[in-house]
């Protein structure tokens, strides 16, 4: 009888660990295949840059390729809504800044729920920009001049990045602009500000640095943290006493649902891109700051910057 106990048991655990083994084989593989990399912008912009810098090091670190598809078509709702449609199985991953947060706001047809952070990669800023012969020689002397005269300031559209760091400076200094819009980016609004059609302008470091350094335009203060590593003489708002900062991310993400084991393994591939030397190269000629954010950390902050874009256009649309 112990003989056949010892048979019994023996079968069991046998059978136990070849279930065991089975178990182990059928476990999903990530990746499975082939990683698609959607950027929603045209080649050659900020997040096609970064998409293309990182993906040496992503392509390493997961062991299959990263392939790169721009579709800016729709204004960017088709590839947005190739991530919200897609399997969440992190086959695809998508890059944008907090501009995703605000095309809900400009009628693009965008479910931001649908999407998961990975990782957030860098972090850039707005700087504060007057015309150069403006007679204001710092920060305050500006927002002094501007509590006794409605003065005018430019941006890029109702509810755009620089309309929201203009409204956040303007709540943080206790002030009130008279909004003039200027469409097509950065420059035809600092075109504006050097012909004094506007008096004040805020755009990032790197797209003023060359209106500044002709002489055109000038920095009175940065919208970071801490010193900006392109204008290092200038300060933060928050040194001159205005309590603003206006953080410009740019992160990875995928479809939401996408499991967590998956999420671990992206997040290490994007960290692993922004440690390789063609990023590192591109962010220091870019002016950019590596920020690093993991998925978890990162999808917090998501969800604060998500809260704080639906304040900031409910005090908008109320004006």
């Amino acid at each position: 009888m112990k003989r056949v106990g010892m048979i019994v048991l023996l079968g069991v655990g046998i059978i136990s660990l070849l279930f065991a083994a089975g178990a182990k084989e059928s476990k999903v593989k990530y990746p499975n295949g082939d990683i698609t990399f959607v950027n929603p912008n045209a080649p050659g912009g900020g997040n096609d840059l970064l998409m293309r810098a990182l993906i040496p090091g992503m392509k390493a670190s997961l062991g299959v390729n990263v392939i790169p598809i721009n579709k800016p078509e729709a204004r960017g709702a088709v590839a947005a809504m190739e991530i919200t449609n897609a399997k969440p199985d992190g086959q695809k991953v998508y890059i944008n800044s907090q501009t995703l947060l605000l095309m809900p706001y400009g009628g693009i047809d965008v479910k931001v729920e649908g999407f998961q952070p990975v990782a957030q990669v860098v972090e850039d800023t707005g700087v504060v920009l007057v015309k150069a012969d403006a007679p204001y020689k710092s920060i305050q002397e500006f927002v002094d001049a501007a509590k006794k005269t409605k003065l005018k300031v430019a941006h890029n559209g109702s509810g755009s990045l620089w309309h929201l760091a203009a409204v956040m400076f303007a709540k943080a200094a206790k002030v009130d602009f008279q909004y003039v819009v200027y469409t097509g980016g950065g420059t035809p609004m600092m075109t504006a500000l050097a012909a004094g059609e506007v008096d004040m302008v805020i755009v990032n470091p790197a797209e003023s640095k060359p209106l500044i350094d002709a002489a055109k335009i000038k920095p009175l203060a940065v919208m970071s943290e801490g010193k900006h590593p392109m204008l290092s003489q200038v300060p933060t708002c928050k040194e001159a006493g205005i309590p603003v900062t206006f953080p410009v991310w740019r992160g990875i993400f995928t479809t939401k649902g996408t499991p967590e084991e998956f999420l671990s393994i992206l997040e290490k591939a994007v960290k692993a891109g922004t440690e390789g030397e063609e990023f590192k190269k591109l962010v220091q000629t870019t002016g950019l700051e590596i920020k690093f954010r993991g998925y978890k950390e990162f999808t917090k902050f998501f969800e604060e910057q998500k809260e704080l874009t639906a304040q900031l256009m409910k005090e908008i649309s109320a004006k």
